[in-house]
């Protein structure tokens, strides 16, 4: 039989290796943490993978970025180099950033990638697609004209003076005033404006959003659409109409929201921005962009007591 004090020992022993492992394991997972942040996703809308490009065109990359901490930072890559950075208008991020990105054209095959941080200063995965870029036709460069000079001994033969004829002087003709200008873009769906009605809504009050549109593709286009409600400098929505199912005809048309968006309660008065919405066929909300494709159009107001 052991003694006591062998079997203490023992015991002491055990305990001993067990306090140390413990904190092995516990500054282990202090090193590793135990929180995950989740990565921003980005989709490239435009151009499609291999498309064809010309030296020298302006290649327009659109793409959408999600998180749910917010985008604060948009860069656009060829090969691997960052070209162009963007930030969305609300400096605390925004859930959902679409937007275009710039790039001019040089001779090659090349990959465009997109890339996003969020609020928590993580990367997404690169969104990527191959270009090909054609470099323009080189003219040849034209010969010198030869000059045929006269055999030795003869005198060159001097033309004769032509006659000078009078011309009667022109009537300058009245000018014609300045075509007006026409909205030109890229065939696609366009959001031009929002207006809010009525003009000063009111707490407790139902508020409609008449959107203006342009369809450049000659054809109808079916949309299912709304309109998202934001407050200024917020990234979470402060809700959103009803979604509507509208045939978008060519040319420009003015489409009513659904009055379902309203502000309850007692209160004092508070801003807000409102901007349109299609959804994709991912089922996610994809802002309609403004025919110069410098982002989505947008309506500030203020809803009073």
């Amino acid at each position: 039989m052991r003694s006591p004090f062998v079997r203490a020992l023992t015991l002491w022993l055990i305990l001993a290796s067990l306090g140390v492992l413990a904190c092995d394991l516990s500054t282990v997972t202090g090193l590793l943490g135990t929180g995950t942040t989740s990565k921003p996703r980005v989709t490239i809308l435009a151009p499609t993978n291999n498309a064809q490009f010309k030296e020298g065109d302006e290649i327009q990359v659109q793409s959408t970025s999600t998180d749910s901490t917010g985008i604060v930072r948009v860069e656009l890559l060829v090969d691997g180099a960052t070209v162009a950075t963007d930030v969305p208008p609300i400096p605390k991020g925004q859930t959902l950033f679409t937007l275009i990105q710039r790039w001019k054209a040089t001779p090659g095959q090349h990959t465009l990638g997109v890339r996003a941080f969020n609020a928590a200063g993580v990367a997404s995965d690169p969104a990527l697609v191959t270009v090909v870029v054609t470099p323009l036709a080189v003219l040849p460069t034209p010969l010198p004209t030869q000059v045929v000079l006269p055999p030795l001994g003869v005198s060159p033969t001097v033309p004769r003076p032509t006659a000078t004829v009078s011309l009667p002087t022109l009537t300058r003709a009245p000018t014609r005033p300045p075509a007006s200008p026409t909205i030109s873009a890229p065939p696609g769906v366009y959001a031009t404006a929002i207006r809010v009605e009525p003009a000063s809504p009111k707490r407790n009050q139902p508020v409609m959003f008449h959107v203006t549109f342009l369809n450049t593709t000659g054809a109808p286009q079916m949309y299912r659409w709304r309109v998202i409600i934001f407050p200024p400098d917020s990234k979470n929505a402060k809700g959103d109409t009803a979604f509507l199912d509208s045939t978008i005809a060519p040319g420009t048309s003015t489409l009513t929201s659904p009055d379902n968006w309203t502000i309850r309660g007692p209160g004092p008065c508070e801003d807000y921005i409102a901007r349109v919405f299609w959804i994709d066929e991912n089922k996610q909300p994809v802002e309609f962009l403004k025919p110069d494709r410098s982002g989505g159009p947008a309506v500030g107001f203020q809803i009073c007591p």
